[in-house]
């Protein structure tokens, strides 16, 4: 009985048959650690820049919303109206 389990521990530590295949499942998942993590820092990253460049194209947005009636026709009159008492510029009488 002794000699049967040294025979088949012998036959284990020998048999080499499933070590490329471990060696591969260790390698892929030391390749995904190190994606996951280089994922996390550089998705926070970019959410960062991306989130800075949105606010800051809105806040532009809105500048040129602010200044493009001045220069129209549109807003040249409501300008005018303001001006002379006649109204807040919005078309409505003072009282």
């Amino acid at each position: 009985m002794h000699s049967k389990l040294n025979n088949l521990l012998k036959k284990l530590r020998e048999d080499e048959r499933g070590l490329s295949t471990v060696e591969y499942v260790v390698l892929l998942v030391l390749i995904v650690a190190i994606a996951v993590a280089l994922w996390n820092v550089f998705g926070n990253l970019l959410v960062t820049k991306l989130s800075a460049a949105a606010t800051e194209f809105d806040e532009e947005v809105v500048t040129s919303k602010k200044g493009s009636n001045e220069g129209t026709d549109e807003g040249q009159a409501a300008g005018d109206i303001t001006k002379a008492g006649v109204g807040d510029g919005q078309g409505a009488p003072k009282n």
